[in-house]
């Protein structure tokens, strides 16, 4: 089920927000908008498929940081804008896991991933990763793929 991987970090430029549990797609989606936006105005280059970084969730939400990796970033610089900064992607051992359908259905996979580490004794962070391979325009889309990569203690 999960492929255990190193994740090294890669220059990346990034926002952060916070979203309810039922915006959390179209706030994200519309994160990596203004990233690509920035990044192009920049002249800079992407150099991978735009992330989500889960920090904290709660009942009501999650903070979530959403990234695209970048060939590099330039010295010194610290940020595009006020809502979009330089920084690097998350690294570390981390176990892959795979999401193919809606967004409205990743909930599922999540279960099925808590579940997997808990059978297994894998101690994680409270840590995850979506990885977006490929654009789809609304959560109820089935042809969306995402790895979810999962941070070990």
């Amino acid at each position: 089920m999960g492929e255990t991987i190193d994740l090294s970090p890669r220059p990346a430029a990034y926002f952060e927000g916070k979203a309810d549990r039922d915006e959390v797609f179209s706030a994200i989606v519309s994160a990596i908008g203004q990233i690509r936006d920035e990044i192009a105005k920049a002249g800079l280059k992407p150099a991978g498929r735009p992330i989500a970084v889960f920090l904290e969730a709660d009942d009501v939400g999650f903070k979530f940081r959403a990234a695209i990796p970048l060939e590099s970033v330039p010295d010194g610089e610290t940020a595009l804008s006020d809502a979009v900064k330089l920084g690097s992607t998350p690294a570390g051992k981390a176990m892959r896991f795979e999401h193919r359908g809606a967004y409205d259905d990743i909930d599922a996979t999540y279960e099925a991933i808590t579940a997997y580490l808990d059978e297994k004794g894998i101690e994680a962070q409270d840590v995850f990763i979506e990885e977006y391979l490929n654009d789809v325009d609304t959560p109820d889309d089935p042809n969306l793929q995402v790895d979810i990569f999962v941070l070990l203690k």
